[in-house]
């Protein structure tokens, strides 16, 4: 079992640092260590947080490349319209409203993913059952048939989730909001590619400037629970040896008992594990972090560079060379 996530209201937590006025409000939570509930999760969580920092790290690095060049093909006033899209999408990133839904979306995704396998066999099987009871002209529809209807409706009902993400997530960055604006200044050719390039520009901003500082806060943040959580797995194996012990166990009471000891036992492994990670990868994401904003930046000057260039001239159409030839003489008579 996993803890929650990071809560959406640590986004607005993200923008202190440069506001010398914010202080933060009194907790209205307690500390959590103390609870077994939480203790037996804690490890696995450590585990988590580093993980997903290290997938949107790669991600984020993997899109600088394809970010650094602008669609090709574009006009001088698309140019000009780009430039001032890409400025809107960077900043949009960063934007407390756009990183807001973006956190609640990779919760949502994390959730889905946790049972996605299932939720589509279920859909896949129930699509196909309505279709096996049904008539395909004369004769009943075939196996492979409603299994294939099955699929596609599944696949469907994934895609639809993230096309609806998407379109969520647009209704929150100006850029989306500036090229709905100015749609008609783009040819169609050219409006899906600065759409597809400035939502990943967005994306790419939000996790260099604001995802990946949330995973720190929230690493450094458990790992201030460490020695409670520590302590309430030592106290939790030390009663359940004490209850195995007891003579008048039954053995359906012994059997639950070694399995839960077990289980807390592990647990203990796992945190004595983890935690030297934990502590390792807490100290060194700040530098990290600085790392892909510096090289994050690069690549925005060096995109807006390109599109303060002038679009290359169009490539003359080929004409026929006139030919010097005499044409013959149909006649075959002299001239």
């Amino acid at each position: 079992m996993l803890l929650p996530r990071v809560p959406s209201l640590l986004v607005a937590l993200a923008f202190c640092a440069g506001a010398g006025a914010c202080r933060p409000d009194p907790a209205v939570t307690t500390p959590s260590g103390d609870q077994s509930v939480f203790a037996e999760a804690y490890p696995a969580r450590l585990s988590q947080v580093r993980s997903d920092f290290n997938a949107q790290e790669q991600k984020a690095r993997a899109s600088l490349t394809t970010l650094r060049t602008p669609p090709a093909g574009l006009t001088d006033n698309e140019r000009a319209l780009g430039k001032a899209l890409f400025e809107r999408a960077d900043r949009a990133g960063r934007s407390g409203y756009y990183a807001e839904e973006a956190v609640r979306q990779q919760e949502l995704d994390a959730l889905f993913e946790d049972g996605r396998a299932g939720l589509r066999r279920r859909v896949s099987g129930a699509v196909s059952y309505t279709v096996k009871q049904k008539k395909c002209g004369e004769t009943d529809c075939s196996e492979e048939l409603a299994t294939e209807l099955g699929n596609a409706a599944a696949y469907a009902a994934d895609r639809s989730i993230d096309r609806q993400q998407e379109q969520r997530l647009d209704a929150h960055s100006e850029a989306a909001h500036y090229l709905d604006a100015h749609a008609t200044e783009v040819g169609a050719r050219n409006l899906d590619a600065l759409g597809k390039q400035s939502r990943a520009l967005a994306r790419t901003s939000f996790i260099a400037h604001v995802r990946l500082e949330l995973y720190r806060r929230e690493l450094e943040q458990l790992l201030e629970e460490e020695a409670s959580a520590s302590a309430t797995l030592e106290r939790a194996e030390s009663e359940e040896r004490a209850a195995l012990a007891q003579t008048s166990l039954t053995k359906a009471q012994k059997t639950a008992l070694e399995h839960r000891l077990a289980d807390t036992s592990a647990r203990r492994a796992e945190l004595a594990k983890e935690a030297p990670l934990a502590q390792t990868a807490r100290d060194e994401m700040a530098p990290r972090i600085e790392a892909l904003q510096k090289d994050y930046q690069e690549t925005l000057a060096a995109l807006l560079a390109a599109l303060d260039q002038p679009a290359a001239p169009a490539s003359p159409a080929a004409t026929p060379a006139a030919s010097s030839t005499t044409p013959a003489n149909p006649t075959g008579s002299a001239r």
